[in-house]
């Protein structure tokens, strides 16, 4: 996202009316179903203009986007990215994510269950590449199959988002762009991707957002951060599972030259 795009975005989501964390705390939906939704940046200013009047924009000390990082752990032999390639349910990731400029940190396990729902799991703790704190280590043992001396890090990942809460309904959206992959393989920036990931207690399909993204074209799309920048930077992963996926990376980012390459 260029600079103009950026302030053209800032403006736009100042016509959203504002809500505080606080306010937030009612839609946490730790325990949820997920939708995401991927497109180009150029898409995001119409979507977000057709759903203002039915969404409140997460500010905070006068701010509407938010920078994250986000560092993965997975197994010396990628156990949880092939238990995602292979569709496996009751899957893990681990991870430590940072809410940069806050000195806000948290360790947390996301789990997808056999039916399809997403479980995050957290606690609070500080960013790092190992894992070597106690009382991470005992949160680890009761929530993943994996001893925590198993785990490596595998990626870090940062990105810029906007959460959107549905006025009257219990959902709320992720919006996330500018994302930035690196491990030590070297690194990766996608800036014409945007994720939109719609979370809600059961799929309701009459959302606003969903009916929006439908009548552009936009369909709902299996897409992982973690899993497209484990691919992107480590050669030797399978990637036939997400191979649509990282075409159309090359597609949106055809003036940046190849992304993917295989």
């Amino acid at each position: 996202m260029d600079s103009q795009q950026f302030n053209n975005l800032e403006n736009q989501l100042q016509l959203f009316e504002p809500i505080t964390l606080v306010e937030m705390e009612n839609v946490s939906l730790m325990n949820r179903r997920d939708m995401k939704f991927v497109l180009e940046i150029n898409f995001l200013p119409i979507v977000l203009n057709a759903i203002q009047p039915f969404y409140k924009s997460l500010e905070i000390n006068e701010k509407r986007f938010f920078n994250y990082k986000t560092d993965y752990f997975d197994t010396g032999d990628f156990q949880m990215f092939t238990a995602h390639s292979n569709q496996k349910q009751n899957r893990f990731k681990v991870r430590y994510r940072e809410y940069l400029g806050s000195n806000v940190s948290f360790l947390e396990v996301k789990f997808k269950n056999n039916k399809g729902r997403t479980l995050k799991s957290r606690i609070s703790s500080w960013v790092g590449d190992e894992i070597v704190n106690p009382i991470d280590i005992e949160f680890l043992q009761d929530k993943i199959p994996f001893s925590h001396d198993q785990l490596v890090h595998s990626l870090t990942n940062e990105f810029t988002r906007i959460t959107l809460v549905n006025k009257k309904e219990k959902e709320r959206l992720t919006v996330d762009f500018s994302l930035r992959f690196n491990n030590e393989n070297g690194s990766k920036k996608l800036p014409n991707l945007v994720i939109i990931e719609v979370k809600q207690e059961e799929i309701n399909l009459n959302s606003k957002v969903v009916q929006v993204l439908r009548k552009y074209g936009i369909r709902q799309a299996r897409f992982s951060k973690y899993v497209s920048g484990a691919i992107l930077l480590n050669k030797r992963l399978k990637y036939n599972q997400f191979k649509s996926n990282m075409l159309y990376l090359n597609k949106i980012h055809k003036n940046y030259g190849v992304i993917w390459n295989r």
